[in-house]
């Protein structure tokens, strides 16, 4: 009973954290100036696309001013070789799978060496899986990778303004000690013994998510890889679960109030400003509660989808909430199986003797 009291508390639990308003507000203004952007200039694939490069900023940190552009810039160029390549496979359709796996494995590797803080690699997974939903000639996906990069752009600029403005009114004392790679590899290589192994395994769960997304034929089937690899970013298997129930929960809270917002007809002036209040909302909740986060990630994720593709209400809802429910239930047992993997990886030296085919001393 005081198991089932911990779970429910753990889930409705509002944490208590040192996160800064600034870069909730940083965040929101980043992806609301791409989506006026494309209003303004009258094409909206700016807006959408450039959202995507937005993200970059969501790696902030108050850190020195010169260090944080270097890291949003090369999260940044992460973010843009990720489309690039999502978008590219879509020629060859088989190869989805296999890319964003190999997305998947080489991003997992790289931030887990460097120690990038959350949201760790799953933005990069994300935005290459929303590429690969494109149908676009190679002259339109060379234009939207352009308009990832403008948001990568703003992104650097916002966190940058930020940054100052968070050393001026906050007056933090600044702790920040820069490492090189080489330094950063080796220590993995010496002390991180089971990275490879999980990132394998990590990689082999989101190419089957994403296999089964495209054979569904669902009409974004990349929202059940996206899924998938948001319930996987918990580094234990408890955490994974609380996270799986309070995606699941509150997302499908989420859809009801995105049903409710396109019964209302919103204009694109009226949409792009609701967008951009729930994404300071999704960022303040982020790191309080995944689950109230998920509230409101869902009708954000509906509205960007129908600015940019004015596909039918129905559809988008039906297919966001299959991709939520599928991906997030393959993430949780992918999860167990890597838990378990790696739990046989740190017992192999104690593996009983009768088990092991050793031949006895005489």
């Amino acid at each position: 009973m005081e198991k089932k009291r911990s779970f429910f508390k753990e889930i409705i639990t509002i944490k208590e954290t040192k996160d800064s308003l600034l870069r909730v507000f940083g965040a929101g203004c980043t992806t609301g100036i791409m989506l006026m952007a494309g209003y303004l200039l009258n094409n909206m694939q700016i807006g959408t696309f450039g959202a995507l490069g937005a993200f970059a900023f969501l790696y902030y940190q108050p850190i020195p001013t010169k260090a944080l552009m270097q890291r949003i810039f090369r999260v940044g160029i992460c973010l843009v070789l990720s489309f690039l390549a999502g978008a590219l496979s879509t020629f060859v359709p088989w190869m989805i799978p296999i890319t964003i796996s190999i997305i998947s494995l080489i991003s997992l590797l790289i931030f887990r060496i460097l120690h990038l803080p959350n949201p760790g690699s799953f933005f990069v997974i994300m935005v290459g899986s929303m590429g690969t939903g494109l149908t676009l000639p190679l002259a339109g996906i060379i234009r939207a990778t352009i308009y990832v990069a403008f948001g990568v752009l703003v992104a650097i600029l916002m966190a940058s303004l930020v940054g100052v403005l968070h050393r001026k009114l906050i007056e933090e004392k600044e702790e920040y000690r820069s490492e090189s790679f080489k330094t950063k590899l080796l220590y993995a290589i010496k002390h991180d013994q089971e990275l490879l192994l999980s990132s394998i395994h990590h990689a082999g769960i989101i190419f089957f998510a994403t296999y089964l997304g495209l054979a569904l034929e669902l009409g974004n089937p990349y929202w059940i890889t996206i899924s998938c690899a948001a319930v996987l970013q918990g580094r234990k298997l408890n955490v994974i679960m609380y996270r799986n129930v309070q995606r699941i929960v509150g997302g499908i809270f989420g859809l009801l109030v995105g049903m409710f917002l396109f019964s209302l007809d919103l204009n694109v002036i009226q949409t792009i400003i609701v967008i951009t209040i729930l994404n300071f909302f999704v960022e303040y909740a982020m790191v309080r509660n995944y689950g109230l986060a998920n509230f409101f990630t869902n009708p954000l994720a509906l509205l960007l989808a129908n600015l940019s593709s004015g596909a039918f209400v129905n559809d988008l809802v039906g297919n966001r909430f299959i991709g939520l429910v599928v991906g997030s239930i393959i993430g949780f047992i992918g999860a167990a199986l890597i838990a378990g993997a790696i739990t046989l990886f740190k017992r192999g030296e104690k593996v009983p003797e009768k088990y092991l085919n050793v031949p006895k001393e005489e």
